[in-house]
């Protein structure tokens, strides 16, 4: 079964559940998505999500390292403050 999330944010650990009822999780829809940083890349990296292209991520974490950041911007993500 698939499903859109319809809202403009969403916390990235909620997104995460939605696994657990659905094959396909389209987030397309979603401008902004907040959480920590291992937490949007298992989003990134499962198969369960389309539609993450552009959005704009509020990461939790106390650091997050260089690295990451660059990986968030190959992906096209950006990163608020």
């Amino acid at each position: 079964m698939n499903t859109f999330v319809d809202k403009t944010q969403e916390e990235a650990i909620i997104l995460l559940e939605l696994k657990d009822s659905y094959d396909e999780i389209d987030i397309s829809g979603i401008s902004t998505i907040t959480g920590t940083s291992a937490h949007i890349i298992d989003i990134i990296e499962s198969n369960d999500f389309i539609g993450i292209s552009s959005q704009s991520l509020t990461l939790i974490d106390v650091t997050v390292d260089t690295a990451i950041i660059n990986y968030f911007n190959s992906h096209g993500l950006i990163i608020n403050n």
